[in-house]
């Protein structure tokens, strides 16, 4: 298997857990009119998108 479809292969199992998590909590939040609780969730959904670029950066440094 190639570098690249390893790396494709993660960012889909990435991608998929923080929508599972991070992206249904922001959702139920946002049925519910929580506006502190949309804005807590919504910032959490943008930390687990950056620590998950900030991981494949990390990888792709350390293949280098």
């Amino acid at each position: 298997m190639k570098q690249s479809d390893d790396v494709r292969s993660w960012a889909v199992f990435r991608a998929q857990q923080i929508l599972m998590r991070e992206g249904m909590d922001l959702a139920l939040s946002a049925q519910d009119f929580d506006k502190d609780e949309v804005r807590a969730r919504g910032k959490r959904l943008a930390m687990a998108i950056a620590s998950s670029l900030m991981e494949a950066s990390n990888v792709h440094a350390a293949r280098s």
